[in-house]
């Protein structure tokens, strides 16, 4: 038998092995890939922003401050961003951005290869990247990581970042619809200048709200998303007109406009501004505190990306009422001081010309070139000093302007010792020489006459009508605190913590511990009334007298600031006068442990000195803590709790935080009812009665009435209050009260190196800042203090304390709490002393 064998089969069979071979490693790669794929879906979309609907777009937004009245005063964010909703976004400029970024927007689902496509073209003709190729859904994706993430791992060229932005914005187009894209791209986006999205950039650029916007705005703002800093307006204004010209062709090429309103477009002038900074340029020192007392509240997170609207206490109007009272009084007794010399000297005329040049330009740069304007700062360099020394020719860049002597003469050496009104130059110094530089600001003739200084040096003027005329300046190294509350809310009208809060950020009105000087007494006369129950006739003795101090191991002597002495007064006429020695006899009687403790109920919270010159304020304390002191004196015993912040609700309108006041105007009725309730239920504490309140109250009126502080009756209305200076005048103080408003004013250097001069006390120095303030601080005329139950009024004679006969010179009507009035009279004239009568109530 013949066998065959069939070659054929055991080759097909070997083909099918292989074959199988193949599908099962291919199969099995693939099974592979996907498991890696999936796996790495996994671990790559675990932290990406899960957008399901346009609700869970909660980006980083600004929170806002606001005053009374409903200004913006202060700002604090991550990034600056107020959300719109879609509807609230101009057509005009959506077509603008759509013309510009992705023109196919409606039309791709995520990803336009149309759009790769071309730009790889334009950029292969070009030579280099002119046109992009990420969709607007791309950008957002990519906007929103940055935003998630930080800008170094949001934007970090690696592949997976890529394959994250690319996930995103697959859910983008899976869950929202177009317009929602559009929203969060016009939302999300940096536009510069300290802007996220178009509302912010709006406000930012030409403080005006979006829809407000005209064209040439409109297509200037659409131009920003491919390039915010190539193409900003700021720092490359021709690049950001090129960039607008161009949005403008693309709109017109799109259909939205017409050739003649890109014409008018495209010659329009835009005027662009900076970024607003909102918390140092309104109330500065308010608001940082405002931010203080968030923070202690709320973490930084929720204040700096939650949008948090908070309402304040703070009056704009009294603010900058205040900020002026600091600003022009304060370089009054700056000046009383003595001139410290000039900014700088050039002494060749390489140096002189390069300067002038140099502030030539940056005059020009400013636009302030052209003229001087009246009433600004400039800085001059001495060209010449006439041979009479009445006139100093200076230039101020390429300008010319004379200064002349009836416009300097407060500018004597600096000496503490002298009297200034007795040191007025009558001659231009030999300190000034050709080639210093000196602040001055820009004046006329009339105000230079105006000045009761100029005198007769006013004839030794040129004539010339055409002269510039500038008055010499400093800038102040003296400091100045202003903290002003309504007494009945304890709301905070106003707050300065000095001179400039770019010069220091340091809060003296609430964070300087400074020695108060004789505004300390009316506390430890306070203590008196109510401790030891005296009387505003109650005797002291005004005479020499020295005390042993065992701790310091010395022997102190007090004495008046006239260095006299009366002999026996009463108590409202030594505190009327602001006498030290019956004031240290006062606090003798009333003990220091007492008188101490008495303070600390008035809310005196620093270390105080159990020392007999604790009266005289020789214990520093805060500013803050006095006007607490005297409010409660306003309200007659009750303490109200100081007030910044009245009301904080966060970006769903939930109010978080309610302390505002129920009579507050600016709330609306239902609010008013509720936290009306809410002082019912928790009333003002009462730390004193409301006798002892009346009764110093009525004390330091006379204060203002004819004592120290006789310079507060310029604002018109009842005042009660108290100057202090300290020794050597390194601090004056004025701390007064009407019936509404209770305001500190504080004067002196930061160290104590160097005092004030020695004429400087509390009403020259710290008083009439005071009343600047107040005169435009008090709305509306206010009476007089109202008696409270429990006090009557007996006319007397007011050094003695002893009721007057109806021939008493100069009698006066005092207050006294109920059977506590002076039963015995006055001497009549010719007839024997008083001190005959035997009155021994509080005498020393």
């Amino acid at each position: 038998m013949k066998v065959v064998f069939d070659d054929a089969r055991p080759n097909e069979s070997r083909l099918r092995r292989g074959l199988r071979w193949v599908a099962f490693v291919t199969l099995t790669g693939l099974g592979a890939v996907g498991i890696i794929g999936i796996v790495s879906y996994g671990v790559f979309a675990s932290d990406v922003p899960d957008f399901k609907s346009i609700d869970d777009y909660r980006p980083k937004v600004v929170t806002q401050v606001f005053s009374q009245q409903g200004e913006l005063i202060g700002e604090f964010f991550r990034e600056r961003r107020i959300v719109l909703p879609y509807k609230d976004i101009p057509p005009r400029l959506i077509q603008g951005v759509l013309a510009s970024e992705d023109d196919r927007f409606f039309e791709h689902s995520g990803i336009d290869y149309v759009g790769i496509l071309r730009a790889a073209v334009k950029n292969l003709k070009a030579g280099r990247v002119v046109q992009g190729g990420s969709t607007i859904t791309q950008q957002v994706a990519k906007s929103l990581l940055i935003s998630e993430e930080g800008y170094k791992r949001g934007s970090a060229k690696k592949l997976s970042r890529k394959i994250r932005e690319a996930i995103l914005a697959r859910r983008l187009e899976r869950n929202l619809s177009k317009e929602d894209i559009l929203a969060l791209y016009l939302n999300q986006i940096f536009l510069g200048n300290q802007a996220y999205g178009v509302q912010a950039a709006a406000q930012n650029y030409f403080r005006k709200n979006v829809d407000e916007l005209s064209l040439a705005e409109t297509a200037l703002l659409a131009g920003l998303p491919q390039a915010p800093s190539r193409f900003s307006p700021i720092k490359h204004p021709k690049a950001a007109k090129g960039r607008r010209e161009y949005v403008l062709r693309r709109m017109l090429e799109e259909g939205f406009i017409s050739q003649t309103e890109l014409n008018e477009a495209r010659d329009a002038e835009v005027k662009i501004f900076l970024a607003p900074d909102y918390a140092r340029n309104t109330t500065p020192y308010f608001t940082e505190q405002v931010r203080r007392e968030l923070l202690k509240r709320y973490d930084e997170n929720a204040l700096l990306e939650q949008g948090l609207r908070v309402f304040t206490t703070v009056d704009t109007e009294r603010y900058r009422a205040a900020e002026d009272a600091v600003y022009n009084k304060l370089r009054l007794v700056d000046r009383r001081q003595g001139y410290r010399g000039p900014l700088a000297h050039m002494g060749t005329a390489k140096e002189q010309a390069s300067f002038l040049e140099a502030y030539s330009r940056e005059l020009k740069r400013l636009g302030r070139d052209t003229e001087l304007k009246d009433g600004e700062l400039y800085v001059g360099l001495i060209r010449a000093i006439d041979e009479a020394r009445t006139n100093i020719s200076l230039s101020i860049g390429t300008r010319e302007a004379v200064l002349p002597l009836s416009a300097m003469r407060w500018a004597r050496s600096v000496n503490p010792q002298k009297w200034f009104e007795g040191a007025l130059l009558s001659k231009i110094p030999k300190s000034f020489q050709v080639g210093d530089v000196l602040l001055v600001r820009a004046t006329t003739r009339d105000r230079i006459k105006s000045d009761q200084y100029a005198g007769p040096f006013m004839r030794a003027m040129p004539t010339d009508p055409t002269i510039q005329f500038v008055a010499l300046e400093q800038e102040p190294n003296l400091e100045a605190a202003l903290l002003s509350v309504e007494s009945e809310s304890g709301y905070v009208l106003a707050m300065i913590g000095g001179y400039s809060f770019d010069r220091s950020e340091f809060n003296r009105a609430l964070q300087a511990c400074r020695q108060p000087g004789s505004s300390f007494k009316p506390i430890v006369y306070a203590a008196a009334l109510d401790l030891k129950h005296w009387t505003p006739s109650s005797t002291v003795l005004d005479a020499p007298v020295t005390f042993d101090d065992p701790r310091a191991g010395k022997r102190w002597k007090p004495a008046n600031f006239n260095v006299s002495f009366e002999g026996e007064v009463c108590l409202r006429y030594a505190l009327q006068k602001s006498m030290n020695v019956p004031a240290v006899r006062v606090l003798e009687a009333v003990g220091l442990g007492p008188a101490t403790r008495y303070a600390e109920r008035l809310g005196i919270t620093t270390e105080l000195k159990r020392e007999l010159g604790l009266v005289l304020g020789s214990s520093c304390v805060k500013m803050e803590d006095m006007v607490n002191a005297y409010s409660i004196f306003a309200n007659y015993g009750e303490h109200v709790r100081r007030r910044l912040i009245t009301r904080v609700i966060d970006r769903d309108q939930r109010v978080l935080f309610d302390d505002g006041y129920y009579k507050d105007p600016w709330a609306g009725i239902g609010l008013k009812v509720d936290r009306a309730k809410h002082w019912l239920e928790d009333p003002p504490e009462r730390i004193i009665d409301q006798q002892t309140g009346f009764l110093i109250t009525k004390m330091m009126r006379n204060v203002v009435e004819g004592g120290t502080g006789t310079g507060a009756r310029a604002v018109r209305v009842p005042v009660a209050g108290k100057t202090g200076t300290t020794n050597d005048s390194f601090d004056a103080w004025f701390i007064g009260f009407t019936t509404e408003i209770t305001t500190a004013v504080w004067v002196g250097y930061d160290d104590y190196v160097t005092p004030m001069g020695r004429y400087e006390q509390g009403g020259r120095a710290a008083l009439p800042l005071w009343v600047s303030y107040m005169k435009k601080a008090i709305k509306k005329k206010t009476g007089e203090f109202k008696a409270p139950p429990g006090i009557n009024f007996v006319r007397i004679d007011p050094k003695t304390g002893y009721r007057a006969r109806g021939d008493t010179p100069g009698a006066v009507l005092e207050a006294y709490r109920a059977g506590t009035e002076p039963k015995e009279y006055v001497a009549a004239r010719g007839a024997a002393s008083p001190d005959e009568f035997g009155l021994t109530d509080g005498k020393l």
